[in-house]
């Protein structure tokens, strides 16, 4: 299975397991759209934007604003 470019969309990304499901959608190559309830806070963040392929693929969106 490869993204290739596909979007998918992940809530509540800053969590635990979720945070797995947007590295393994990463890894696969998928273009991911997140929502945590603060995009600006670097400690609840900084794990995702850190991710391999996130500066390319990963947009963090405020939960109500998504």
């Amino acid at each position: 299975m490869n993204g290739g470019g596909k979007l998918i969309c992940v809530t509540g990304a800053s969590g635990y397991v979720a945070s797995w499901i947007v590295k393994f959608l990463l890894i696969r190559g998928y273009t991911v759209k997140a929502t945590v309830r603060d995009p600006n806070d670097q400690k609840k963040t900084e794990h995702l934007l850190a991710l391999d392929g996130a500066k390319e693929r990963l947009k963090l969106f405020d939960i109500l604003y998504f």
